[in-house]
């Protein structure tokens, strides 16, 4: 079984934008800046011999390039005493989602989502107990965030495999998304990423 999700990755200088913000909030797990990415359907586990069937149709989808921005701070769930995620928001979301739903289209209702919908954003860390102050202090610091645009050229299929150290990731195929270079071919790498 393959334990599969679809991302856009960040490119590299809003990596490391990124990274810097990501400090002085006690009890935070940061995600590693190399792993930084924005879901866009997590499929779970997967036979093996659906991997075929799958990159085939995700090489249909056809939605234009597009440009995004970070911005806002926020958490999930909102509102709530013990929040289990904080992340930055995007805009516009408007592309995301059309390409979610273009991926939507080729693979079949998204099981995992259900009635949930879809909630673009970059997720920066986990909590796993109680937050403190820093927490409010970190929002309260990027309400106002705003990144610059980077262009979303391609998506790309994602094999996770977990281990004691967490999960390593590993891109199975890079689909370029309309307006792409000719040399931005779906490909296959052997990149993995360590996943805390």
């Amino acid at each position: 079984m393959l334990r599969l999700f679809l991302a856009v990755d960040l490119p590299a200088p809003v990596r490391q934008e990124v990274e810097a913000l990501c400090t002085q909030v006690n009890q935070a797990r940061w995600v590693k800046p190399h792993q930084l990415h924005m879901t866009l359907r997590f499929m779970g586990q997967t036979p093996d011999d659906g991997l075929a069937e799958i990159r085939n149709r995700l090489a249909r989808v056809q939605v234009p390039a597009f440009d995004l921005a970070l911005q806002s701070a926020g958490v999930f769930p909102g509102g709530a005493k013990r929040p289990r995620v904080l992340w930055l928001g995007l805009e516009p979301v408007e592309p995301l989602v059309r390409l979610k739903r273009a991926i939507d289209a080729c693979l079949g209702p998204d099981a995992e989502r259900g009635n949930q919908g879809f909630s673009p954003h970059l997720t920066l860390a986990r909590f796993t107990g109680s937050t403190d102050a820093t927490l409010t202090q970190f929002l309260s610091r990027h309400q106002a965030y705003h990144g610059e645009r980077f262009r979303v050229a391609c998506f790309k299929l994602y094999q996770s495999t977990l281990h004691s150290r967490g999960a390593v990731h590993e891109v199975m195929a890079t689909y370029p998304l309309a307006e792409s270079s000719p040399d931005d071919q779906t490909q296959d790498t052997n990149q993995k990423l360590t996943h805390p």
